[in-house]
C-alpha cells in the first residue's frame, strides 16, 4: 500500500504546485473575463450619454461611478490620472495596457482616433457596441454546442465510467481471479475519479465564453 499511497500523495502534490504557479494568470483572466462581460453594457452607457450632450470626461466619471465592478475601478483610475495630470490619451493607453481586453483596446483606439482627427464618437461606438452583442451571440452558441458533446463525455466518466469498471472487475474476478490488487482499485476510486472529475469540471469552467 505504500508505493500507492506514495504515488497519490505526488499526484496531488504536482496539481497543488502546478494550481499556485497559474495563479497569477488565472487571476488575470478572471479580472480581464469581468471586464469583458460588463464591457457591452458599459459602452451602451458611453454611446446614450454621448449623444446626450456630455463630454468624454463626464462620461467616463459617469463609468466610473456606476456599477460595472472593475471595470468602474479602472476607470476611476483613468480620471485619478487625468486629475493628477496625465493627458486624456495617456490615461486611456494606461488603461489598455492595464486589462490587456481585446474589447476594451478596440474602444480605446476608437476613442483616441476620434479626439486626433474629429469624428462623431457616438456612432463610432454604437458600430462597436453591434459588433460586440454580436460577437455575444455567436460565442454563446459555440458554447452551447460545444457543452452539450461535453457533458455526455462528463457524465460518462463521472457516473457510467466508475459502475462499468467495477462490473467489469467483478466479473472478470469471478472466472479468473484477482486480475487488479485491491490496492490499486482503491486508489483509483479514491484519487484517481474524484481528481479526472476535477479537472473535466475545471475544464468545462474553461471554456466558458469571455462575453
Amino acid at each position: 500500500m505504500g508505493f500507492e499511497v506514495a504515488l497519490a500523495i505526488l499526484i496531488l502534490l504536482i496539481i497543488v504546485i502546478f494550481w499556485i504557479i497559474s495563479f497569477p494568470k488565472r487571476n488575470k483572466d478572471k479580472n480581464k473575463a469581468e471586464i469583458s462581460n460588463e464591457l457591452p453594457y458599459a459602452v451602451r452607457q458611453m454611446v446614450t450619454e454621448l449623444r446626450s450632450g456630455k463630454g468624454l470626461h463626464d462620461v467616463i466619471n459617469s463609468i466610473a461611478n456606476s456599477n460595472y465592478g472593475l471595470l468602474s475601478h479602472e476607470f476611476s483610475i483613468v480620471i485619478e490620472e487625468i486629475k493628477y495630470g496625465e493627458t486624456t490619451e495617456r490615461a486611456l493607453t494606461n488603461l489598455a495596457d492595464r486589462t490587456s481586453s481585446d474589447g476594451l483596446n478596440r474602444i480605446i483606439q476608437q476613442i483616441i482616433g476620434t479626439m486626433n482627427t474629429g469624428g462623431n464618437l457616438s456612432s463610432n461606438l454604437n458600430i462597436i457596441a453591434e459588433d460586440i452583442s454580436y460577437d455575444i451571440r455567436i460565442k454563446l452558441k459555440d458554447y452551447s454546442q460545444k457543452l452539450n458533446a461535453f457533458i455526455m463525455i462528463y457524465t460518462f466518466i463521472a457516473i457510467l465510467g466508475p459502475v462499468i469498471l467495477l462490473i467489469m472487475l467483478m466479473a472478470a474476478s469471478t472466472v479468473m481471479g484477482d486480475l487488479v490488487p485491491v490496492n490499486i482499485i482503491l486508489i483509483i476510486y479514491i484519487f484517481f475519479f474524484p481528481i479526472l472529475v476535477i479537472f473535466m469540471g475545471l475544464l468545462m469552467k474553461k471554456m466558458e465564453p469571455v462575453l
